[in-house]
């Protein structure tokens, strides 16, 4: 069975935050997360971890993500989102079209922060990475 190199696995231990990007969770994350032992790692490690919502407004930025939950039976919002990392993510960043969903999500994630998520330009990439790295102080 595939397993994290040792590197990732220090690297985890040493992280001051975890970052899960805007992804399709089901054919991108996943399959990193069912490494072997990856999960534990994931979980016993002390840097928060931000996952960044890959749906905005019920759709996906890219890819065929919404397409996929719908299809799974999952809704397709910041809500499945949430609900499909559930305990793994400390933060759940949301798009701002998205902040009204914020407060409902308390029950699915420990934390949600609401920035703009969709990356048009080097401003919005270098945004969205400055909003990120200021989650590592709660």
């Amino acid at each position: 069975m595939a397993a994290p190199s040792k590197a990732v696995l220090d690297a985890i231990r040493a992280a001051d935050l975890i970052v899960v990007g805007p992804s399709n969770p089901y054919i991108s994350i996943d399959p990193i997360l069912k490494l072997a032992g990856m999960d534990a790692a994931l979980r016993e490690a002390s840097a928060p971890i931000a996952v960044i919502s890959p749906i905005v407004g019920g759709k996906a930025i890219k890819g065929p993500t919404a397409k996929m939950m719908a299809e799974l039976g999952r809704e397709s919002s910041v809500a499945g989102v949430a609900a499909h990392y559930g305990a793994l993510a400390s933060v759940l960043v949301i798009d701002a079209a998205d902040a009204d969903q914020a407060a409902g999500l308390a029950e699915l994630v420990p934390r949600v922060s609401v920035t703009n998520t969709v990356m048009r330009t080097l401003e919005d990439r270098v945004a969205l990475a400055r909003h990120v790295l200021g989650l590592r102080d709660p």
